[in-house]
This record gives C-alpha cells, sequence and structure tokens, in this order.
C-alpha cells in the first residue's frame, strides 16, 4: 500500500470518510443488512476511494473498535461457556490443520494461473492475519503488494457473504444460550474501556497481533470466569465499532493500487472464493463430526479475520465464545507456523527440482 500521508493532510479525508460512512451505515441498518455498521462504510468507502476520491480512517481507528468488541466479547466467557469450550479442542484441531492444507492449495493454484511468483502466491493464500503474512512474506523476498492485495480481498469478500448466507440462505442459527445479561454501568466502561486501550497499545507493541482486541477478551474473561461482574456494553458502542472496522477496510481500497496490479485482481478473487468454499466444506465435516452448529461452524473456519469475524459472531449472537476460541488457536498456530511450513514447501520444491535435473 502506498505510504499514507501526515495526519494535517488526512484530516480532509476523514472527514469524508465520516460524512459517507455514518449514512452509508444507516442506510444499511435501515434496509436490515446484516452487521450493517460494518458491511454499509466498508462498500461506500472503497467506492469512492476507487473512483479516486481519497478518504481515511480516523487515527486509531481499528484499535478503538477492537477494544469495544474485545470487552463485549468477554463477558460471553461464563464459567458454563469456557467448560464446554473445552471439549473442542479436537475440531479447533483440526480446523486449524485444515487452513494450512486449504492455504497451501490455494497458493500451488494461485502461482500456476496468475505468474505471480511461488513465495508471494504462498503468504497470499495462508488464511492468517494479513500484516503477519506481509511481515514473513517481506521477510522472505516475496512481493508484498499482491499479498496485501490478496488477503484484503479475501476478508472483504467473506464480510460481504457469510453474514448474508447465515441470514438469508436458510441455514440453521442456534443463538448463544449464554449470553451475557449485565446491567449497563457506565461507570464501569469508565474505566474499563481506556485500561483494555492501554493493554491492547501494550500487547502490540510487544508484538501480539490484534492486541486491542485480545488483551481486553484475556482480562475481561479472566475476571468473568472469577465471578467479577463487568459492564453490558451498549448497542451504539458495538455499532461504532462495527463503523470503525468498516472505515478501516474500505480505505484499504486505493486506486492506483489496484490498478498498478489489476491483472492479478481476478486470480485473487478467485483463489478467495476457493478457499471460502473450501473452508465452508470443511465447516459443515466439523460440524457433521463433533455435533456442532453448523452456522458456528462457518464462522469459526471462515478465512476472514478475527477481528471481523468476533465482529459478526457478536452481531449475530452465534456461538461468540467458540468462534474467538476457534480463531484464536488459529491465529496463534498459522502465524507461527506459516514460516516453518514454507521451509519445507521449498526444501520439497528443490528436491523436486534435483530429482527432475539428474533424470535430465
Amino acid at each position: 500500500m502506498s505510504q499514507p500521508p501526515g495526519l494535517r493532510e488526512r484530516l480532509p479525508g476523514m472527514a469524508r470518510a465520516l460524512a459517507i460512512g455514518i449514512p452509508a451505515g444507516f442506510l444499511f441498518d435501515w434496509l436490515d443488512t446484516p452487521v450493517p455498521w460494518m458491511i454499509g462504510p466498508m462498500v461506500a468507502i472503497a467506492a469512492v476511494n476507487l473512483m479516486g476520491m481519497r478518504v481515511f480512517p480516523p487515527p486509531y481507528a481499528r484499535q478503538l473498535g477492537q477494544v469495544v468488541i474485545g470487552s463485549a466479547v468477554a463477558l460471553y466467557f461464563t464459567p458454563t461457556v469456557v467448560a464446554q469450550l473445552s471439549v473442542h479442542f479436537g475440531a479447533i484441531a483440526l480446523s486449524t490443520a485444515s487452513a494450512f492444507v486449504i492455504g497451501a492449495l490455494g497458493a500451488l493454484t494461485l502461482s500456476r494461473v496468475s505468474g505471480v511468483d511461488g513465495k508471494s502466491a504462498f503468504f497470499a493464500s495462508i488464511p492468517g492475519g494479513a500484516m503477519a503474512m506481509a511481515v514473513l512474506a517481506d521477510r522472505h523476498g516475496a512481493q508484498i503488494p499482491p499479498v496485501a492485495i490478496a488477503h484484503s480481498l479475501r476478508v472483504s469478500i467473506v464480510v460481504l457473504t457469510v453474514p448474508f448466507a447465515l441470514t438469508y440462505g436458510g441455514i440453521p442459527m442456534e443463538f448463544s444460550p449464554y449470553k451475557p445479561q449485565l446491567p449497563l454501568d457506565f461507570l464501569i466502561l469508565a474505566v474499563w474501556l481506556p485500561v483494555g486501550f492501554g493493554l491492547g497499545m501494550a500487547a502490540e507493541r510487544l508484538g501480539l497481533q490484534n492486541g486491542h482486541l485480545m488483551a481486553p477478551i484475556f482480562l475481561g474473561a479472566g475476571l468473568t470466569v472469577s465471578g467479577v461482574e463487568l459492564s453490558a456494553v451498549p448497542g451504539w458502542m458495538s455499532d461504532f465499532a462495527q463503523l470503525m472496522f468498516g472505515l478501516v477496510l474500505g480505505a484499504r481500497y486505493e486506486r492506483a493500487f489496484f490498478l498498478r496490479y489489476k491483472l492479478f485482481l481476478p486470480f485473487a478473487i478467485l483463489n478467495s472464493v476457493f478457499v471460502l468454499a473450501a473452508s465452508v466444506v470443511v465447516a459443515i465435516g466439523l460440524a457433521w463430526l463433533f455435533g456442532l452448529p453448523v452456522a458456528t461452524m462457518i464462522l469459526a473456519t471462515a478465512p476472514g479475520g478475527m477481528p471481523e469475524m468476533t465482529i459478526v459472531a457478536q452481531a449475530l449472537q452465534v456461538g461468540v465464545p467458540t468462534v474467538v476460541a476457534f480463531h484464536l488457536f488459529r491465529v496463534v498456530v498459522v502465524n507461527i507456523g506459516t514460516q516453518y511450513l514454507f521451509g519445507f514447501a521449498m526444501w520439497v520444491r528443490g528436491r523436486i527440482a534435483g530429482t527432475r535435473g539428474s533424470a535430465g
């Protein structure tokens, strides 16, 4: 992505983003679409960006949205829910292993049909965090732009399709039986949210991906399990978090960036569709094998970003703790294990090339 200008130069673009994103959220909410305050602003901001009207999200938009969602999600981790999650480890492990297999197959196809080198196709296809995959791609000499494009497209496609499919596709949804029922206490929130933000800032400085989401979840879940009663998070705060994510996702669609790599786009879209479809197949298989709700498994295995899938699960009230647990385990294992899988793949590739050379 291009280097963003300074804060003063971004101010008009931020004002335009809010002026466009907020009405888009109201419109999609009025249309009664799923996750309206994330999908509406994302679509609107991406559209105006691609038309050449440069807009920017507010400072710390991602972090603010993550703190709010993390604080709301933490309330779901009651002792009963935590006990239930412990029995799902087999399904979580299989889901994580499938992410590597699906990503590797997608990379093999993408590198052959798109003309992008194998290294870049590999890191573009593994459904880990976009930032983590970009860092690994740079470390191993791959091209960062195709990796960034592929991850942005895949997350956007997942965010656009999965909530609609679950809401209108006739898929039975079992709403969370442990939705927290807590009183709204603004005094608690006035302390809790800044503490979560500070902990998130510290976590990200220590290198933890999505620290502003994970720190409130871990601390809040620990307090909730210990019997400490926190405050409910009001709906308008969750809408605000969705809005921040919608602005951030939409702002990734820079016109110059996509024009430069336009020949790669159709193949990246096809790769995203393949990874999503394969993940749905895995979700159905895990639901059948372990007796889990199909809708929850689709969200738990969806190759979107962890924050985005957490927002969708929380907005739809579908298996929130399960979805968080699946994505948390996958993010940790994928982000740590991808570099070793890449090394193994390069070793296998070298062996195959050496065998062919000796045969010739």
